[in-house]
């Protein structure tokens, strides 16, 4: 149903007969403000080698989708190391998504933190398609966001530039998911986990992404970074 809403919001105009404007440089320029500027290759973008994605025009057969929603808890804390946290969180993060979490274990050996690679429990997460995806999310945006106290939505800068936005739920949020609510008897207060969650489209760009989750009912506040 938000198809053609979508399709009218991102549509861009080309009078018949004419070609689109050129495109922006992909590469980072020099300023020619040193002697050693003059013939050196052109810089990749700012933060990382990797380039942006190239934006196609849209039309009904690319219109911006969800592809999935990742929620994971990562442990952020030494005292977060005893292995019921963890099992608290992978308990409610199935309860609220209605998919069986998965433990993330360390990547490598940290003697000092007390790491061993591919033994210590680091993190849980949940991956969503289909259903259970439009579930959480209609959760989220109809159940949990509306009752969070002052709550000015999802900063408009959260994306990665590829059409893929995150934003994080704080424990006390977690604990308003009906799920929880019904059953709060059952989990310890302080074991309550804060919930990060990944949301991956098939928009090339930020704008596009954040279109469609507005469009779904996802607030935004501050500056929109595209």
């Amino acid at each position: 149903t938000l198809a053609p809403d979508l399709l009218s919001l991102l549509y861009t105009h080309h009078p018949p007969g004419a070609l689109p404007g050129p495109a922006g440089q992909r590469l980072r320029g020099w300023d020619n403000t040193s002697p050693y500027h003059k013939n050196r290759p052109l810089r990749g973008p700012r933060g990382g080698p990797t380039l942006p994605l190239l934006t196609r025009p849209i039309t009904f057969r690319n219109i911006p989708r969800l592809e999935k929603i990742v929620v994971h808890h990562v442990i952020r804390s030494p005292d977060e190391r005893d292995s019921s946290y963890l099992h608290v969180a992978g308990m409610i993060l199935q309860a609220v998504t209605n998919v069986r979490a998965t433990v993330c274990k360390a990547r490598h050996s940290i003697a000092n933190f007390k790491m061993s690679k591919d033994k210590t429990a680091m993190a849980v997460k949940a991956e969503l398609r289909g259903e259970d995806m439009y579930c959480f999310l209609s959760k989220v945006v109809d159940v949990v966001m509306p009752r969070i106290k002052e709550y000015k939505g999802v900063s408009g800068g959260s994306g990665d530039g590829n059409g893929n936005l995150a934003f994080g739920l704080q424990s006390t949020a977690v604990g308003m998911f009906p799920e929880v609510e019904i059953n709060y008897d059952m989990y310890p207060p302080k074991l309550i986990p804060s919930i990060d969650v990944m949301v991956c489209t098939t928009a090339t760009n930020d704008r596009d992404a954040r279109v469609l989750l507005s469009s779904m009912g996802i607030p935004f506040h501050g500056k929109h970074v595209n």
